[in-house]
């Protein structure tokens, strides 16, 4: 659990620090685009959440699934590298042939640099899956956080450029004439960065293709690769289609406040980092079933305290984070989403059993059953009730994930889940949300009060493990 713990904060800063990169920008962003420019901002980099499952499709948590057998290490880093290599260019290049066809029909005609810089950053994104991949797996956490702290660091250094220092006309010549596009050739700049940073682990690559090993492996990850098609229905759809469905402002505003509940996101993608291969090498583990148990405890112990702690400090976060007040019209978006991504963190607990089991069919069926559900509700009453309802179905696709991972996984896979412990947390967290911002309407002062009493009850229920830690 120690070992678990270090790790997980250790891959957790590289992983998020993109995340924390573009949260930080996020007041930059704000005042120099305007809501209707940001609305493209969300709207692309949504759509590009979806290709990029498609081009990994699967392989990173199949390339774990697969080195855990030893005799298999090297054919299956070679393979699966060799793999989206070979998929990456053949997208790149039908991008790049047919740019402008795929700008007219996402409504970016007069954009068509905009739909070539993103893929391109696919591209360079995905020869980056595999390599990340080995260091987490090789036991490497601070050599993979170094190098993608850099990385940030070094995309941040230059958007900053590209808005307060190079002058507009220079910018333009290379064909960045409006400011939304800044952070678009920025992030170019720094997948191409991360790209050299790896080469030492890129140049282990061996022109060795197993087609039997790939066999096993490609009905092992397609599931994977559809689930996370799914997942991203339920994290970009709403963003992707706002921009069509509702006014742009409101749209921008929706996508302004949502990058605010990343703070969730970043607790969440923190503990993800660190947990994927350590479910893997336990697996095998006679206490396998029991250490998945704690560990899903100890997470929904911390992750609602932190989950709580964002909502009840929402009134000074939005100064610093979203200095624009004319996207203040969407922050109680952000309560709602701050719950849901503490429910994604649950259910990706409570997922362990079909990826240990390589019953990974199970997986898409419930990330679809919420994909679907996500589609739906947002096609039938966005247009009508406006973005509140993309908030409320994010919320309810995670929740039903997460409840139906846990019933599916206890017949097929049971895990002694103290599930009563984990549901009083939930629901009081749920309560105290609801009295933050309907009756406390976000007051600092009465919120955290009610945030040191949620935090008092949760370790007072916890006190017997917390004192045998402390004496230990």
């Amino acid at each position: 659990m120690k070992k678990l713990l270090g790790e997980t904060l250790i891959y957790g800063l590289g992983a998020i620090m993109p995340r924390i990169i573009l949260f930080v920008l996020n007041p930059l962003y704000i005042n120099q685009i305007d809501t209707d420019a940001f609305a493209q901002f969300s709207n692309l980099y949504a759509i590009v959440s979806f290709v990029n499952i498609f081009l990994s499709f699967g392989f990173e948590t199949t390339y774990f699934r697969f080195s855990a057998d030893k005799e298999n290490e090297a054919k299956t880093f070679n393979t699966t590298f060799l793999f989206l290599f070979g998929l990456s260019a053949a997208f790149l290049i039908g991008v790049l042939l047919f740019n402008q066809p795929i700008a007219n029909f996402l409504g970016y005609e007069k954009h068509p640099e905009y739909i070539r810089w993103f893929a391109m950053i696919a591209f360079f994104d995905n020869l980056c899956v595999i390599p990340f991949a080995w260091l987490r797996f090789h036991n490497k956490p601070i050599k993979y956080s170094l190098i993608r702290v850099i990385q940030s660091l070094f995309q941040t250094l230059i958007v900053i450029a590209f808005f307060l220092l190079i002058p507009v006309e220079i910018l333009s010549k290379f064909g960045m004439k409006e400011k939304v596009s800044y952070p678009f050739y920025a992030n170019l700049a720094g997948s191409i960065f991360g790209v050299l940073l790896l080469l030492p682990i890129i140049l282990k690559i061996k022109l060795q293709f197993s087609k039997e090993l790939f066999s096993k492996m490609i009905k092992y990850s397609w599931p994977i690769m559809v689930a996370g098609f799914a997942f991203m229905v339920n994290e970009n759809f709403d963003k992707a289609i706002q921009y069509s469905f509702i006014n742009e402002s409101d749209a921008g505003a929706y996508g302004g406040c949502y990058k605010l509940a990343v703070l969730m996101t970043l607790f969440v993608t923190a503990y993800r980092m660190g947990i994927e291969p350590f479910f893997f090498k336990q697996m095998k583990n006679e206490n396998a079933k029991i250490t998945y148990a704690k560990v899903t405890e100890y997470f929904s112990f911390f992750a609602c305290i932190v989950a709580l702690g964002i909502i009840t400090n929402i009134s000074w976060l939005k100064h610093v984070f979203i200095p624009n007040k004319t996207y203040w019209t969407a922050i109680d978006i952000i309560p709602i989403i701050v719950v849901a991504n503490l429910c994604f963190g649950i259910y990706y607990n409570l997922s362990t059993w079909y990826k240990v089991t390589d019953r990974t069919k199970f997986g898409t069926l419930i990330s679809w059953v919420g994909g679907i559900f996500t589609i739906i509700l947002n096609l039938v009453f966005l247009k009508k009730y406006g973005f509140m309802v993309s908030a409320w179905v994010t919320f309810g696709a995670y929740f039903m994930m997460m409840v139906l991972s846990y019933f599916l996984g206890q017949k097929y896979y049971p895990i002694p889940y103290r599930i009563k412990k984990i549901s009083f947390f939930l629901a009081l967290l749920m309560i105290f949300s609801v009295i933050t911002v309907k009756v406390f309407e976000y007051n600092f002062w009465l919120s955290n009060l009610l945030f040191a009493t949620y935090s008092f009850i949760l370790i007072y229920s916890e006190k017997d493990f917390i004192l045998r830690k402390l004496r230990n």
